[in-house]
C-alpha cells in the first residue's frame, strides 16, 4: 500500500465537478498522487482495471453522485472504498423535487441506491452534520464509519482579486447563482424583487439555468420585473469577475427539507471571493459560519428577506466587515488544503479504531 496514492473511480463521475475538484486538488496539493479512472461499463474489463489501479492504493474515493458505482467498485477493490454521496437520491428525488409519491417504485429505487451505496462504502463523508444525521437516521449507518468534510474553497476558479465586471455606481447590485433547483428559492427571490420593484437602484443578476428557469422567467414577466436580468449560463472562467461585481450574494430560501441540511457550493464560491453573503438560516449554515460576524442569517420569508436587503444595503460598513471575515474564514480553515486534509485524518481515525476493535 502506498500511503501517498489514491485512484478516484466511479460510474460516469465527474471529477470537475466543484466538490470534487477541492477534494483532489487538496490531495495534490499536500503532496498525494491521485489518479482518475471514470468508467462507462460495468464489465469484466472495468473490473481488472479496478483492481489494478487499486493494487497500492491508500483508498479509493469514489466521488459525489456515484451511489450507482459503489458496489461494484467494492467489490473489484484491492483496498478501502471511501464514498462522498453529497446527495441522498431519496430525499432529492421523493421530497426536494416530488419526482414520485414515497411509495413508489421510484421511491423505492432511490432509497435502495442510498441504502446499498453507503453500506458498501467502509467509510462514507458527508458536507454537514445535519446531513450526517439524517443519513444515520434513515440508513441507520454507524457514526465510526463516517466524517464531515465541508466543501471547502476552489481558489483556483474564485478569487478575491478578479476584477468584477463594470456596472453603475449608484446601482446595488443583488446576485444569485444556481440551478434553479427547488432547495434554492428563486421564486421567492423574485417575490422580493417584486416587492422591492419600486426600489430603482436595486437590480438583480440571476446566472444560470435549470429546473425552474422557464418559471422564473414567466414570473419576471408576469410582473414587469425589469431589475432582474436573467444571464443564462456565462462563461465558467468568468464566473468570480461576476461574483466581484456583486453587493450582495444571495445563498439559498428553498422550503425543502433539503435546503436545511446543506451549505451549498456557492456560499463557498462567494465566501472565496470575500463578497458579503444572505442566505436562510438553519443548523447546517451555523456549522461554519456566525450569522452578523462573517455571514447574515435570515428566515426563509419574502418579507424577512426584503428586511436584511434593505437594511444590508444601507449598511456599507456591514458588508464589508461580513465579506472581510468570511474570506478570511474560508481563506484559513476551508482551503483546499484543509479540505483534503480533513478528510484523509478522519479516515486515518478510523482505521485506528478499527485495529482497536479487533
Amino acid at each position: 500500500m502506498n500511503q501517498k496514492y489514491i485512484l478516484v473511480t466511479g460510474y460516469n463521475v465527474d471529477t470537475r465537478y466543484n466538490r470534487s475538484l477541492i477534494i483532489l486538488n487538496g490531495f495534490k496539493k499536500i503532496g498525494y498522487e491521485v489518479t482518475e479512472f471514470p468508467f462507462n461499463k460495468f464489465n469484466k474489463s472495468t473490473a481488472r482495471k479496478i483492481k489494478e489501479l487499486s493494487n497500492n492504493a491508500q483508498f479509493i474515493l469514489v466521488p459525489s453522485f456515484g451511489h450507482k458505482s459503489v458496489n461494484f467498485v467494492k467489490r473489484n477493490s484491492s483496498c478501502d472504498v471511501v464514498f462522498d454521496p453529497l446527495i441522498s437520491k431519496y430525499m432529492t428525488n421523493i421530497h426536494d423535487y416530488k419526482s414520485h409519491h414515497k411509495f413508489s417504485y421510484e421511491a423505492l429505487r432511490s432509497w435502495y441506491r442510498d441504502k446499498v451505496s453507503i453500506n458498501k462504502a467502509d467509510f462514507v463523508i458527508f458536507d454537514t452534520s445535519e446531513h450526517r444525521r439524517y443519513f444515520s437516521e434513515k440508513y441507520g449507518i454507524a457514526k465510526k464509519r463516517t466524517g464531515i468534510v465541508y466543501v471547502g474553497s476552489n481558489s483556483r476558479d474564485f478569487k478575491r482579486e478578479t476584477p468584477g465586471i463594470e456596472k453603475s455606481p449608484e446601482i446595488f447590485r443583488i446576485g444569485f447563482i444556481g440551478h434553479f433547483i427547488p432547495l434554492q428559492g428563486i421564486l421567492k427571490i423574485l417575490e422580493v424583487a417584486r416587492q422591492l420593484k419600486k426600489e430603482k437602484d436595486i437590480e438583480f443578476y440571476i446566472i444560470g439555468q435549470g429546473y425552474q428557469y422557464e418559471e422564473a422567467k414567466n414570473y419576471a414577466e408576469d410582473y414587469q420585473l425589469e431589475q432582474v436580468i436573467f444571464k443564462g449560463q456565462v462563461d465558467y472562467k468568468r464566473l468570480d469577475s461576476y461574483i466581484n461585481s456583486f453587493d450582495l450574494c444571495l445563498g439559498i430560501f428553498g422550503d425543502t427539507f433539503k435546503a436545511r441540511v446543506v451549505i451549498p457550493n456557492k456560499i463557498f464560491n462567494y465566501a472565496s471571493c470575500g463578497r458579503p453573503v444572505l442566505t436562510m438560516d438553519s443548523d447546517a449554515i451555523r456549522e461554519v459560519f456566525t450569522h452578523n460576524k462573517n455571514i447574515y442569517l435570515c428566515e426563509a420569508r419574502p418579507e424577512e428577506m426584503v428586511r436584511s436587503i434593505r437594511f444590508l444595503k444601507e449598511n456599507l460598513g456591514l458588508r464589508k466587515k461580513l465579506g472581510d471575515n468570511i474570506y478570511e474564514l474560508i481563506s484559513k480553515n476551508y482551503n483546499e488544503e484543509k479540505t483534503a486534509a480533513s478528510l484523509l485524518s478522519q479516515y486515518e481515525d478510523f482505521k485506528r479504531n478499527q485495529i482497536r476493535s479487533y
